[in-house]
Formats: C-alpha cells, sequence, structure tokens
C-alpha cells in the first residue's frame, strides 16, 4: 500500500494544495478583493497567512484522517504515522511552493504552469533514480523520493521529515520577503503585452477556444514528451529490477496471469498514471467556468455566439486534448524504449493499450461539465471525485472492499490489454455516460443564469 500511493498520492494531495493556494491569494489579488482588505486595518501579510493555515489545518486533517484509518485496519502505528506524516508535509510543502510562486508573476494561470512544473520536476527526478544504480542519488533532490525514504511499514527514518521542515521553512520564508516588498496586484516577473490587432484565428468560437487552451496543451504535451522518455529510458532497468525480486515477480505474475515483465512494468505504470491522464481534461473542462467567473463569456454570448458553441469549443478540446497527449506519450516511450534496447514493440498494442483509458477520462470530463451546468459554484468537487476514484483504486488490491464500491470507479473498467484483457462493453457504456453527463451540463448551462 506504501509503496503503491508513494506516487500518485502525493500528487494529488499537490494540485489540492495548489489550486488551494491560488484560489485565496493569486485570484483574490486579481479580483481585487485584497486591496480592499489592506486598505482598512488589516494587515498586509495577513491575507497570506490566512491562506496559509487554512491549507496547512486541511493538510493535518487528511493526515490525521489517514492515520487513523491505517490503524483501525490494524496496521502498525509507527508505519501508520509514518504515511500521515508524509502526506501531511508533502501537502504543506506544496502549500508553501505555490504561495511562493503567487509572489512571483501576476497571473494565476502562471502560477499554476510553475507549480506544476515543479512538481513534474520533481516527478521525474524520482523516476530517473528510482533504481539503486549510479543516478539513484536524484531521488534525494525530489520530495517524492523523500516520502518514499521514510519507510513507512519498513523501518522508519524519522529524520526524513525533518527535510520537509527545512523546505517549508525555507519557502515561507521568501514568500513572506517577496510578499512585503512588491507592489499588490503586480509580481516579479515581467508580464508579455499582448498585440493591439487580433489574428484572424479570433474570427470564430473555436479559434477563441484554441487560444484559450493551447498554452495548457503544449505544457501538457511536453510533460507527457518527458514523461513516455523517462519511463522508456527506465524500462528495461525495472524489468530487471523485477526479474531479480522474487516479491515483485510473484506481485507481477499474479496480476498479469503470465504476461512478459515488459508488459507488466507498462500496465502498472497505466494502473498508477490512470487518474494523472484525466487531469488534463478537467482542466480543460473547467476553463468554462474560469472564462465565466472572468466575465469573459458573459461578452460573448450577449451578442452573436450560442451558448452551446461556445461551451462545445471548450469541451472539444477537454475531449481531443487527452487523445493526443495519450499518444504523444505512448509514442515517445516506445521511441525511447527502442532507442536504448534495441528491440521493437507492437505500437498498435501500446496504443491500444493506453487509449482504452479514454472513456474514462472522458467521464471525468463529463463530471465536470454537468457540474458547471448546473451547480457551477461546486465545479470544484471534480477533484474530489477523482481522488476518491483515485482511493478506490489504490487500495482495492489491498483491502476487502466491496464489489459494487469499486465498480463506482470508471477506471475499475478499464481492460489492461498488454495483460490479455478483453474489451467488452464496458468502454462503450462509460462513452454513453460521458455523452449524458455532458450532454446534462450543456442543458444545464442553457437553461441558467450566467454567475
Amino acid at each position: 500500500m506504501a509503496w503503491r500511493s508513494a506516487v500518485i498520492g502525493p500528487i494529488l494531495v499537490a494540485l489540492v494544495n495548489i489550486f488551494l493556494i491560488i484560489r485565496h491569494t493569486r485570484s483574490e489579488e486579481r479580483k481585487g478583493r485584497l486591496e480592499l482588505l489592506n486598505s482598512s486595518t488589516v494587515g498586509r501579510q495577513s491575507a497570506l497567512t490566512s491562506a496559509l493555515l487554512t491549507t496547512f489545518g486541511a493538510n493535518i486533517l487528511m493526515g490525521l484522517i489517514i492515520t487513523l484509518s491505517l490503524i483501525g485496519l490494524g496496521l502498525p502505528w509507527e508505519g501508520s504515522l509514518a504515511m500521515g506524516f508524509s502526506m501531511t508535509l508533502f501537502g504543506c510543502l506544496f502549500a508553501a511552493i505555490a504561495s511562493l510562486a503567487a509572489q512571483l508573476t501576476e497571473n494565476s494561470s502562471d502560477v499554476r504552469y510553475i507549480t506544476v512544473a515543479v512538481l513534474i520536476a520533481f516527478f521525474l527526478l524520482r523516476i530517473v533514480g528510482w533504481d539503486n544504480g549510479e543516478v539513484a542519488w536524484l531521488s534525494w533532490l525530489s520530495p517524492l523520493g523523500w516520502v518514499h525514504y521514510l519507510r513507512a511499514f519498513a523501518g522508519e527514518e524519522w529524520w526524513v521529515l525533518g527535510l520537509f521542515i527545512v523546505f517549508i521553512v525555507f519557502m515561507l520564508f521568501w514568500t513572506y520577503k517577496l510578499s512585503s516588498i512588491r507592489d499588490v496586484g503586480n509580481g516579479f516577473l515581467p508580464q508579455r503585452t499582448g498585440p493591439a490587432r487580433a489574428s484572424s484565428t479570433l474570427s470564430s468560437v473555436i479559434g477563441l477556444a484554441w487560444r484559450i487552451h493551447r498554452k495548457m496543451l503544449f505544457f501538457w504535451i511536453i510533460a507527457f514528451i518527458v514523461m513516455g522518455v523517462i519511463l522508456g529510458y527506465n524500462a528495461q532497468t525495472m524489468t530487471n529490477i523485477f526479474n531479480n525480486n522474487p516479491l515483485f515477480m510473484s506481485i507481477l505474475s499474479h496480476m498479469g496471469n503470465g504476461a512478459e515483465p515488459l508488459d507488466s512494468y507498462m500496465t502498472l505504470m497505466l494502473l498508477l498514471f490512470g487518474q494523472v491522464f484525466a487531469i488534463y481534461g478537467i482542466l480543460a473542462a473547467l476553463k468554462l467556468r474560469s472564462e465565466e467567473v472572468k466575465k469573459h463569456s458573459e461578452f460573448l454570448i450577449t451578442n452573436a455566439v450560442n451558448r452551446t458553441r461556445w461551451a462545445f469549443s471548450n469541451i472539444f478540446f477537454a475531449l481531443i486534448g487527452p487523445a493526443m497527449l495519450l499518444v504523444i506519450f505512448i509514442l515517445s516511450y516506445s521511441s525511447i524504449y527502442g532507442i536504448y534496447s534495441g528491440m521493437d514493440q507492437d505500437l498498435s498494442r501500446l496504443l491500444s493499450a493506453v487509449l482504452i483509458y479514454l472513456p474514462a477520462i472522458w467521464v471525468m470530463v463529463g463530471v465536470a461539465v454537468a457540474l458547471f451546468g448546473f451547480v457551477p459554484r461546486l465545479t470544484s468537487l471534480t477533484w474530489v471525485v477523482l481522488g476518491f476514484f483515485s482511493i478506490i483504486n489504490f487500495l482495492a488490491d489491498f483491502l476487502d472492499i466491496s464489489q459494487w464500491i469499486i465498480n463506482i470507479s470508471p477506471f475499475t473498467h478499464v481492460p489492461n490489454l498488454l495483460l490479455g484483457d478483453s474489451v467488452g462493453w464496458d468502454p462503450v457504456l462509460m462513452m454513453v455516460l460521458a455523452s449524458v453527463l455532458i450532454s446534462m451540463g450543456l442543458i444545464g448551462f442553457k437553461r441558467r443564469d450566467i454567475t
């Protein structure tokens, strides 16, 4: 359990903290609310301090729930406490990083790009230094590696917690330092001015949607290329580790029904990153809400632009974007593996194995659109739903969870094609569910008032 949740668990915790801090610091500042507060008797740093205390408190509560839940399952209290501490401190660390990034730029989206880029860099350092070879020391440069080196349930190394605390204090020191000397509403990084005249692509709704989504799409394309390169580079090393470790071979043989170690390795990676694949789709769908909050959509749909056309032009990128990312990811993985190992893989099998995740991703897009259409203020619950599905998939193999609960997650119904699973009707049913959710969201948006 500790090994399986040592990567995806912290990533989801980090994303929650990033969004919370941005919501209560840079977003509030962009709307002018913090300027009103600071002009009264409220201290200059009070808003930042309140956001950090609230976020830190949420992380502490999360860690407490994790610890008590694991103890309640009969696991040793030392390891349970170590897992709770690691998730709490990892979340606090990214809250501190996001608060520092909020001082550097005046745009909320730029803060997201900076912090997510830092998270991806930590992830890649952890992947490269995963084995015990010559570059294993790289894991020590990543807090994801610190979660592993804490060794929950494996002879806890409590001193590793000090690394988190030192890093958090360092980040907070520079956060408050920069916050005290910058102007309200501004950042330290210069902002590029826009062109004087609009390009011809902005003459259509789809062109505007492309303009809105392209920056984020390019960012995720680069991230998935790098992720594929790292996994392809490490594939042969990891399969050798699996072959030399009887425990891993037992797990893989049980999971893969006698499949090749390389297929089992790739299947395991897809299982670990299945929820990560959905993040872009959710972010793209939630652009609908951010454009509404910024009052941009109100200017469009009060003229000749149809509500449904405007909404679907954004949903289009939420549906097509993940497919592009998955194809790019598997192409980069296959290319690098072929270069370093000298062996070819069946590209059609790999593409099928990764694209079969699309229906589950589209269900998450549908959840975001449905919330946007009927309860736009609660669109952030999409992340709660994704986290709930992740917990189900993490614990399903370890705990005696009722099958109907496991079946709630769409990722449970994704067949492992590399292990010989048949496709069946599950992907079709998930696409139907995604279509229903998106249609409901569009109907709700068409009938409700603009917030």
